[in-house]
């Protein structure tokens, strides 16, 4: 027989409780040991601690003022059960005690020290203070008496060549000390702001190793079928979110068979089910959604028809029905203004999706933003994970690898009710490419384990082919292209015939080009051309398609000409990478070992000054490059010498061979690699 009672501040020895408040008091407690850790845990709470609350109280970093704090909080707020004489967690989230802590804490440090804080903890968990200093407007020499105040008060610590929070719950309490409508705001003017090299982002999250995304476990409904359907967060509702697409679907169900319930709650049950049954990849998503549409109109306010657009959107964009798919989105998002925010974000974040897809980034970027201020402006923040999985996705598709790595950070270490699972898988996935373009192979590594882990649980997903793409273009490069191949001929055999893969990443088709003509792999190369033009010839009005198209015959066909089209008209970064590439090796252009200085800042070029680098590279006079760009001579002269100034070089040579080199890494291995390999020497220039 399981005992079950739940620990209470009253249930607890007063000695204990006296020991918590006093350690509270120390103003830079010495961090404690895993066996200190659980000791305190055991005293407050009163019975031996079970794992899964030993990881969870991971976050406090052995501070033995926020376990105090974190013990007495979870007991407080009803977080934890004793069974059998083991407390375990009912819910992981932070409790409410913890984050009052630290900004009881905070109140005793200074205005500037404060403000300090709140910029650096907006830049993440790790943050460099030289982006600091931009956010401020004030030199590093200015921000050294905060600096000094912040670590002293044992907020901040230094970890290698930069700063760091001391704890996840430290860090997460002064994130919540700012303002939630100025949060959003400070976000986007950091990535505005910093200047950090992508490898600074390249950093395990948590000091402990430990992350801290966590969910809260179901409550079950005190007065049955009414009681899961109230409320602006449903359960049904809620539950898919949390990655519980099954049980989603048992309530809404429930819901649906009583003939009492409220219009507004039957709407929110039949848009549940029809969001379930998608994620679950079931036939019935697209069932119900047909239904819907033809017994009722379109009309505002109504979220099971907007559900049903978007999913037949969806369905439409993955099999290549683009045009189709992108007019029912867009008619789900028009009709959404008067929808409450929790369901809005569903037909945002789908619509904008595809449109970064279609490298439309500045409209895709404005209904994330949209999506994100609406779960703002809400009473109580839910699932404000998804503006920054999503936004983490856009970044990638725009080569802002910095800017990428801070939101998949963001969406991957969301608590509690922020947190959005069924997301998660497809942020472990961005962190994982950008370390593989930054040339970090041992943390793309482990960012895809971790997007594969979640991946392997009972949760539902969005799918994406970005989790089986990753792990190929890891595998080439850690492994090789022949290792690819086999990849690609046995556990992704699929993968160079899903056409959604190409609508996701148009740089794909020419990647696994070159790859099967490398390895002379001629049913992959006609795989690959198959799908990809009857894709483009069944959606002619799409550049970004047709380009894609192009830029892959170009390579079976070895044609210049149309490469260099791709790199002049592509508004795909990695495509345009590619053909720079290409046409170097076309050109017989020797691509040296990459200069760091070209590496450093690159970055700062606009979107022509890159076409028109990449153009020198592959040999090109300004008169022809004007050609291409639609610039006279004169204008490319003026470009070029501001590359030159940004670049900190003095030569067209210096130009060429930095833009060659800096292109060659979007085919993330080479046959030189390959050779290595089999000497045991690997190496590689990155993206």
């Amino acid at each position: 027989m399981v005992v079950t009672t739940r620990p209470t501040i009253e249930n607890q020895k007063p000695e204990a409780i006296l020991n918590a408040a006093s350690v509270t008091k120390q103003l830079v407690p010495v961090p404690l040991d895993e066996d200190a850790n659980e000791q305190v845990l055991r005293d407050i709470l009163g019975a031996d601690i079970d794992h899964e609350l030993f990881d969870f109280a991971a976050g406090a970093g052995g501070n033995p003022r926020l376990l105090a704090e974190l013990a007495l909080g979870l007991a407080e707020e009803g977080l934890v059960e004793e069974r059998n004489g083991t407390v375990q967690l009912t819910g992981r989230r932070i409790p409410r005690r913890v984050l009052a802590f630290v900004k009881l804490r905070m109140g005793d440090l200074s205005t500037n020290c404060q403000q300090f804080l709140k910029i650096a903890a907006v830049l993440g968990r790790f943050f460099m203070l030289e982006d600091a200093s931009r956010m401020l407007d004030r030199s590093s020499a200015i921000l050294l008496s905060p600096l000094d105040e912040a670590m002293a008060s044992g907020f901040v610590v230094v970890a290698e060549h930069q700063f760091a929070f001391q704890s996840d719950f430290l860090w997460r309490g002064v994130i919540e000390s700012i303002p939630a409508p100025a949060l959003g705001t400070l976000q986007r003017e950091a990535m505005g702001h910093s200047g950090r090299r992508a490898q600074a982002y390249v950093q395990p999250f948590s000091v402990t190793e430990r992350p801290i995304w966590v969910t809260e476990r179901p409550t079950e409904p005190s007065n049955g079928v009414q009681a899961e359907a109230g409320g602006v967060y449903s359960k049904a509702h809620s539950l898919i979110m949390n990655g519980q697409a099954t049980a989603g679907i048992r309530v809404a169900e429930r819901i649906l068979a009583s003939p009492s319930i409220s219009a507004s709650a039957r709407l929110d049950a039949e848009a549940s089910l029809i969001l379930g049954c998608f994620l679950l990849g079931k036939e019935e998503a697209e069932e119900h959604s047909e239904r819907i549409l033809r017994e009722r109109r379109t009309g505002q306010g109504d979220i099971a028809v907007l559900m049903a657009l978007t999913t037949l959107s969806n369905a439409r964009w993955r099999v290549g029905e683009l045009a189709e798919g992108l007019s029912l989105g867009r008619t789900a998002v028009r009709y959404s203004d008067n929808v409450d925010p929790v369901w809005r974000l569903h037909f945002q974040l789908a619509l904008a999706g595809k449109l970064a897809n279609l490298r439309e980034f500045d409209k895709a970027e404005s209904l994330i933003n949209d999506a994100e201020a609406g779960l703002h402006g809400l009473s109580a923040q839910v699932w404000t994970a998804a503006p920054a999985a999503m936004r983490s996705r856009l970044f990638l598709q725009a080569g802002q690898l910095r800017d990428a790595h801070r939101q998949a950070e963001l969406a991957t270490a969301a608590a509690g009710r922020d947190a959005v699972p069924m997301l998660r898988p497809l942020a472990f996935s961005v962190l994982s490419a950008v370390s593989l373009y930054i040339g970090d192979l041992p943390a793309a590594a482990e960012h895809l384990n971790r997007a594969q882990s979640e991946l392997a649980t009972d949760r539902a997903v969005l799918h994406s082919t970005q989790y089986a793409w990753t792990e190929v273009r890891l595998t080439a490069k850690r492994e090789g292209p022949r290792a690819a191949i086999e990849l690609l001929s046995d556990k992704y055999g699929h993968l160079p015939t899903q056409r959604s893969l190409y609508i996701e990443d148009p740089g794909a088709a020419a990647f696994l080009v070159r790859l099967a003509l490398d390895m002379g792999d001629t049913n992959l190369k006609h795989s690959v051309l198959e799908t990809v033009d009857g894709l483009a010839e069944d959606n002619p009005g799409i550049s970004v398609i047709s380009l894609s198209a192009m830029h892959a015959n170009a390579l079976a066909n070895g044609d210049p000409a149309a490469l260099e089209r791709i790199i002049t008209q592509s508004p795909d970064p990695v495509a345009v990478a590619l053909a720079t590439g290409e046409l170097a090796k076309h050109y017989a252009i020797e691509v040296p070992k990459r200069p760091q200085s070209v590496s450093d800042c690159w970055s700062s070029l606009s979107d022509m000054e890159r076409r028109i680098s990449y153009l020198v590279s592959v040999g090109l006079t300004n008169r022809q490059i004007a050609k291409r760009v639609h610039l006279s001579a004169h204008t490319v002269n003026y470009h070029l010498r501001k590359i030159y100034r940004k670049l900190g070089i003095n030569t067209r040579a210096e130009l060429a061979h930095g833009a060659a080199t800096y292109s060659s890494g979007a085919a993330i291995y080479s046959m030189g690699d390959e050779e290595k390999r089999g000497s045991g020497k690997v190496g590689g220039d990155v993206l």
